[in-house]
């Protein structure tokens, strides 16, 4: 049987549906009429993270010893399943119905600091933004409930504050102005390899999220550096993010 990655037609992008259902024994065949499920469509690493997590209750902590990867994959490859089942889009919706616009009350919008200039950017888009990724995919960020932080659709439910932007950009500027982006996803660990404290990731990982050398982070920097453009305040290079 042919495997879609998708279930929207590949010639017109019409939802498809299951049209008939065969016997392999007597060879009979039964019309039906019915959308392809959601489940069919999940590639073989997120059913087998799907049954992992299902048969370990739930529990992040087991689904990473089971399938021996660090925490933060646990939760990157638990999004992105919640994302393939259309879970996390519906919960964005429901999110971002909410936006209450008074969180920018006290907003001061000459200000020059990177997280007041993003603020203002959110604040002139209703609290909502789509930003295009170095990759050519979009991103979603929207205002947290508190109005101190935002939250993005490839980030799952992490809501990250806005002071990391001030972070980010004064470990530019201590390094001249431009430094790598590095990774922290994976097996990567603070302070080593491409996660190291000359890499942005290794600075929001110590000065934001307080990781020590040695511990796994998690890695925000590709959305944080579409939005440092965004908002004109760096360049997002292939590798690098550079002060404007």
């Amino acid at each position: 049987m042919k495997k879609f990655a998708t279930y929207s037609c590949p010639v017109c992008q019409a939802r498809l549906h299951v049209a008939r259902l065969a016997c392999p024994e007597c060879k009979a065949e039964f019309p039906v009429y019915e959308e392809v499920s959601k489940f069919e469509i999940l590639t073989e690493e997120q059913k087998n993270f799907l049954i992992t997590f299902l048969k370990c209750e739930g529990s992040i902590k087991q689904v990473g010893e089971k399938l021996q990867i660090s925490y933060p994959t646990v939760k990157k490859r638990y999004d992105e399943l919640l994302t393939a089942l259309g879970i996390n889009e519906e919960k964005q919706n429901k999110i971002e119905e909410k936006i209450n616009m008074s969180v920018f009350e006290n907003l001061d919008k000459t200000s020059n600091k990177p997280s007041d200039i993003i603020k203002t950017k959110l604040f002139y888009n209703n609290g909502v933004a789509i930003i295009p990724l170095q990759s050519g995919d979009m991103c979603k960020i929207y205002v947290s409930s508190d109005g101190k932080g935002f939250l993005s659709d490839k980030l799952g439910t992490q809501k990250i504050d806005f002071e990391v932007f001030d972070i980010v950009v004064d470990f530019l500027k201590e390094q001249g102005g431009k430094a790598p982006k590095g990774m922290g996803r994976g097996k990567e660990k603070v302070g080593e390899g491409k996660c190291g404290l000359d890499t942005v990731v290794g600075a929001v990982a110590t000065r934001y999220y307080g990781k020590q050398v040695g511990e796994a982070t998690f890695d925000p920097v590709f959305v944080l550096a579409a939005i440092l453009e965004w908002a004109g305040i760096a360049k997002n290079g292939w590798g690098y993010i550079q002060l404007k």
